[in-house]
């Protein structure tokens, strides 16, 4: 299967290799934030070997940005959104994936992120996203598609190895695809959003 084959592949990327291409792509990032003006964004603290998001939210942090991140609620397989400013304010919740720590951190209910980068198994060129098979972000996007404004959508980017990129990930009909990529590499639109 496409998921298993792309994240045991992941799992043996040398470290150094890991680390270099983490630390580039979240330059880019960073770099496109910097240039459009982006004042909230939603992210995602890194897993096992997805790709390290640390410096992204470490430079986004000491830029003043606000910087959103998901806590997941096991009872009912949804999200909620923290305004997080400091590594100090995660804690390990499910999966034991270090996430907003609902004593420090601050609820966002009504705020909406300017962009959303996701992790995911696979992504493809035309937006498409493999993710890790539990729906979280396909749920948190329907529902927040619900509550914007017209005009008020976030752009969503996923965030990966450009090994990650595969010819063709399977979508059905009511996955949205992503607006971009960021890899190592750098910036790339989806056919989706040109």
């Amino acid at each position: 299967m496409l998921r298993q084959r792309l994240l045991g592949e992941r799992d043996a990327m040398p470290p150094e290799l890991r680390n270099r291409a983490s630390l580039e792509a979240c330059r880019h990032a960073s770099q496109w934030i910097t240039a459009q003006g982006i004042d909230c964004l939603m992210a995602y603290v890194s897993f096992r070997s997805e790709l390290d998001t640390s410096q992204l939210l470490i430079q986004c942090w000491s830029e003043g940005r606000t910087v959103l991140l998901p806590r997941v609620r096991r009872e009912d397989g949804s999200m909620e959104l923290y305004s997080v400013r400091s590594r100090e304010e995660l804690v390990s919740g499910a999966y034991g994936i270090l996430e907003p720590d609902p004593v420090l951190a601050e609820p966002v209910e009504n705020s909406m992120p300017q962009v959303v980068f996701v992790p995911g198994a696979a992504f493809d060129r035309r937006g498409g996203r493999l993710g890790y098979g539990g729906g979280y972000y396909d749920r948190f996007r329907e529902a927040s598609m619900i509550r914007s404004r017209p005009g008020d959508t976030p752009l969503w980017i996923g965030l990966g190895f450009s090994s990650q990129l595969v010819p063709e990930v399977p979508m059905e009909p009511h996955d949205a695809a992503l607006d971009g990529m960021v890899t190592e590499f750098g910036l790339n639109w989806t056919q989706s959003h040109v």
